[in-house]
């Protein structure tokens, strides 16, 4: 029964999310599926987030207290969460995300269904403003393509199981890559095993895009995206090769490597 039933962790992450943080843990108490904890890690908010967190009962709210830059924070954050959940499937969240009432019961569902797969993503529902919403654009070209890394789904899409989470976190810690971020990571590694996970094709998630999010420091074409980017190609060959797949060096990437150096 445990296995048809699991208990879900949905593990969020908040950093000065005041304005939204309330309506993301309404989402997750909101969940169809009842069996079900959630736990808030703050990462060094200056804001009245926590005060709006700690006013929920059911909530478990912990503190990162190893400051690191914005990316490895973020995996910080999810590794307490990891350490103090007590669900076998992980449901990830950022702090200004939501979800579909639906989201958890699917996720369990699909898991159940699919013994062998260690991590499913969901197609995102992406706010840009109040008023508008876009499709997420995913490629399916680049999901096993061994010249440039995969789709980068958002965090809040993905849901894996508690011990494959651990051991991707333990192997982002050993590697910095201090610019790059869970979902990046994360996503590579889905797609360097290749057959340990799959894509939901249904709506589950609302993605906010928001003006001071972890990703405001990289303005397209500018010195930090393309530093970022080569920094990016840098880990995805580095775990290509760790994990003896072949690989393919692309035109983007010589560019991208030439231009870095040259902003360095």
């Amino acid at each position: 029964m445990e296995k048809k039933n699991p208990l879900v962790s949905i593990i969020i992450t908040n950093f000065n999310k005041e304005k939204y943080i309330y309506q993301t843990i309404k989402s997750a108490i909101n969940q169809k599926y009842e069996k079900f904890e959630i736990i808030v890690v703050d990462n060094f908010s200056s804001d009245n987030s926590c005060e709006i967190i700690s006013k929920f009962k059911n909530v478990k709210l912990l503190f990162n207290k190893q400051k690191k830059t914005g990316a490895l924070n973020q995996i910080k954050s999810v590794e307490i969460g990891l350490k103090n959940c007590r669900g076998s499937i992980i449901c990830l969240l950022d702090g200004d995300d939501l979800f579909n009432k639906n989201k958890v019961s699917q996720i369990v569902n699909y898991f159940n269904n699919n013994p062998n797969y260690n991590a499913v993503l969901d197609l995102p529902i992406i706010f840009t403003n109040i008023s508008k919403s876009i499709n997420f654009k995913y490629d399916k070209r680049r999901k096993m393509k061994s010249s440039i890394w995969p789709t980068t789904f958002p965090t809040s899409t993905i849901s894996i199981r508690k011990n494959y989470l651990k051991k991707c976190v333990q192997v982002f810690k050993k590697n910095k890559f201090e610019n790059l971020e869970i979902d990046f990571r994360l996503c590579c590694l889905f797609s360097i095993f290749g057959n340990n996970y799959n894509i939901l094709r249904k709506k589950l998630t609302y993605y906010r895009q928001v003006e001071d999010g972890i990703m405001s420091n990289y303005h397209k074409f500018g010195k930090n995206w393309w530093i970022k980017r080569s920094e990016a190609f840098n880990f995805f060959f580095y775990f290509r090769k760790k994990y003896k797949r072949q690989s393919s060096f692309s035109l983007d990437f010589f560019v991208t490597k030439i231009i870095s150096k040259i902003l360095k």
